[in-house]
């Protein structure tokens, strides 16, 4: 996929339920458990001190993410610092709980997500400004899904080591930066380098673990290049929660080929209200190939 013409798309069907939505400016975010894929959120989470002879895999991982591999277990920096960066780990599976997830697409000529969430070209697709949705609220964050032929593995201790580290270097580079300024020590310029690139290196540790926690699906649904939005929240339940949007957040309405003249009229309406101005287009079938075209 060119990741240059990725979008934020929601697809809807031809349904007074979505005009509602568009009329509210609201959109439905639900529990994980709600969704049609029985493997939403099916990962292997781990956590605490891995036990080197248990689990050397674990333990091996954790002594790299510190920078420290090939340390022994029996090592007493090794035994305080783990002791230490146990009290670091995000409760993933609590927060599992408490996100509520809206799904996208992000391709608007895709064959399979017109028939499959908007009845076939009869309803539409609302093409969203990524900026505006995101940061209307700012705790919700946006992730491109991963595709796996297996549930991937969450270890929190060592996303806990990851996360002490960045910010162990991220203080480095500070202290580093000030003694070059009032103390002349030029010399140590060179490590600023080295404690970015370490630094670096724990953040995208950081990223994969947060990816395989929140948005890894098994690779049949690959069709669907879906991005997620989730929005933690505090709720005990799994009830759903209708997260709002600005008017400004919507940059196109495309409406499929096949809508009924009395859906048009309805959702013309709500848009001439609404969202005056909003640019609109059709999504076509092509003649010759099987092709949607956007005009």
């Amino acid at each position: 996929m060119d990741l240059s013409k990725k979008e934020l798309l929601k697809f809807c069907w031809p349904s007074d339920y979505s005009i509602s939505n568009l009329e509210n400016g609201a959109i439905f975010c639900q529990h994980y458990a709600a969704y049609n894929d029985p493997f939403e959120f099916w990962s292997n989470i781990y956590e605490g001190i891995p036990d080197a002879e248990k689990e050397p895999e674990r333990f091996a991982a954790a002594l790299a993410a510190w920078g420290m591999s090939g340390a022994r277990p029996d090592d007493e920096d090794v035994i305080a610092y783990f002791d230490e960066c146990q009290n670091y780990q995000p409760p993933f599976k609590e927060m599992r709980e408490e996100m509520r997830i809206a799904c996208f697409g992000s391709q608007r000529e895709n064959l399979l997500m017109w028939p499959h969430y908007a009845d076939g070209l009869r309803g539409f697709c609302i093409v969203f400004d990524e900026d505006a949705v995101v940061k209307s609220e700012p705790e919700a964050y946006l992730l491109d899904v991963e595709y796996t032929d297996a549930p991937p593995t969450v270890d929190s201790f060592v996303y806990a080591i990851a996360h002490d580290q960045e910010w162990y270097r991220q203080v480095a580079i500070e202290e580093t930066e000030t003694r070059i300024e009032h103390l002349g020590e030029a010399d140590e310029k060179e490590w600023i380098p080295i404690y970015e690139k370490t630094g670096a290196s724990a953040v995208e540790k950081m990223r994969e673990i947060w990816q395989y926690v929140f948005a890894v699906k098994p690779s049949e649904w690959s069709y669907e290049r879906e991005r997620r939005l989730l929005v933690p929240t505090r709720c005990c339940d799994k009830e759903p929660i209708m997260r709002s949007f600005s008017t400004g957040a919507i940059r196109e309405v495309i409406f499929g080929e096949r809508m009924s003249d009395d859906f048009r009229e309805k959702l013309l309406a709500v848009l001439n209200k609404h969202y005056p101005g909003v640019a609109i287009r059709t999504a076509r079938r092509a003649h010759n190939l099987y092709t949607i075209n956007i005009c």
